[in-house]
Parts: C-alpha cells; sequence; structure tokens
C-alpha cells in the first residue's frame, strides 16, 4: 500500500481555503496532506480509516517493544513464583 500513497504538500492559506476538498480527498480518495505555515510542516490530514491503521500499528509496535524489552529482564523459575503466589493468599 505504501507504493500507492498520495501526498500533497500545502499551505496553510490554501488549506484554510480548500478545506472542503481537502477532507472528500483525504476520507474518499486516501490522500495525505502536509499543511505547512512559512514552509514548515505543522500538521497533518489524513482520512479516519488511515488514522484509525495507524493507531493500531502503533499499538501492534508498542507492544512488541515492551516484549522486547521484557525478554532482557531476568527469568525466574515457575516453582518459586508459583511459592511466593501460595505464601501471599495464605
Amino acid at each position: 500500500m505504501a507504493s500507492d500513497v498520495r501526498a500533497e504538500k500545502v499551505d496553510a492559506t490554501t488549506a484554510r481555503a480548500s478545506l472542503g476538498e481537502i477532507l472528500a480527498r483525504a476520507r474518499y480518495g486516501g490522500w495525505r496532506f502536509v499543511i505547512e505555515q512559512r514552509g514548515d510542516p505543522a500538521a497533518v490530514v489524513i482520512g479516519y480509516e488511515d488514522y484509525q491503521r495507524l493507531l493500531a500499528l502503533l499499538e501492534d509496535l508498542e507492544d512488541i517493544r515492551d516484549m522486547l524489552e521484557s525478554e532482557a529482564e531476568p527469568a525466574r523459575p515457575l516453582s518459586e513464583y508459583l511459592a511466593e503466589r501460595s505464601q501471599g493468599s495464605g
């Protein structure tokens, strides 16, 4: 999908005047817009479905990061963990 992504840089004044068109193209056409102020990127407009996919991808990446970080933690024997739990519930 990354190869067919369409993106367009738009200055803030043009974006303000063309907001309806920008929203329609983002929502229905899959376009992404970088809104610039004084030539610098200021914001991005994407369709809501793209936004939802980005959030899901971010959650997946955070889960992978957490998993990789936990692999670095020292493991302890299951019997030790179970003994500790039985002492705490006693």
